[in-house]
């Protein structure tokens, strides 16, 4: 059984690719929305106000919500210099250990982020611009985000030790560790290929 056949591992994936879905249309069209804010006050000379801050909100929240997919993607920038030189085991405990502080580090700004939140809905905080949003709307789609984020911390640690213990090592560093150079170049490999299929017209064959 491979890591990616693992349950857990299958739902955190799901819920993270729809969630940054979800966000990238909404940067799409926040982005639409600050493009035609910009030509009506260069053409028209008036302006709709607000876009400057609604994409602020949407940044911030897809932000939260796209550290998940990264983790699962294992595309977090990490330093390999000693890394791969060392052997499996001590890359394992590595492993562990970097998830474990990441952990850690996202526990502590997640519990400030309900801080910030539960200020906003007790002091009944609204942004003081125009728009006059009630500020716990974005932050808990942003809190939101900070939670799952740890919770694929969570799990990803308890599905690694879960590994250890059944003495499956090698398939450790597939679920959390650094992609390696073979796994870097057979991706990029993989999107060319699925690219080329999907532009080549219907009918024609590969010579």
């Amino acid at each position: 059984m491979k890591t990616k056949t693992l349950a857990p591992i299958r739902m955190l994936d799901g819920v993270a690719e729809f969630g940054s879905w979800i966000g990238g249309i909404c940067l799409l069209m926040s982005s639409a929305l600050i493009a035609v804010d910009l030509l009506m006050r260069k053409f028209l000379g008036w302006s709709m106000g607000g876009s400057d801050e609604i994409a602020g909100y949407v940044l911030a929240v897809v932000s939260a919500w796209a550290f998940p997919i990264t983790l699962l993607r294992r595309s977090h920038i990490r330093v390999d210099v000693i890394y791969t030189h060392v052997p499996r085991g001590v890359r394992v405990a590595l492993d562990l250990f970097a998830m474990s502080c990441l952990g850690l580090f996202v526990g502590v700004l997640t519990f400030h982020a309900w801080q910030v939140l539960a200020d906003s809905i007790s002091f009944n905080a609204v942004s003081n611009t125009p728009l006059q949003i009630p500020q716990w709307i974005p932050q808990s789609m942003w809190f939101a985000g900070w939670v799952f984020f740890l919770f694929t911390i969570v799990v990803l640690l308890a599905c690694a030790l879960y590994l250890l213990i059944r003495r499956r090592s090698r398939e450790i560093g597939s679920l959390i560790g650094i992609n390696s150079v073979e796994e870097e170049i057979n991706e990029e490999v993989f999107i060319e290929e699925t690219t080329v299929t999907a532009t080549r017209p219907l009918g024609t064959q590969e010579i």
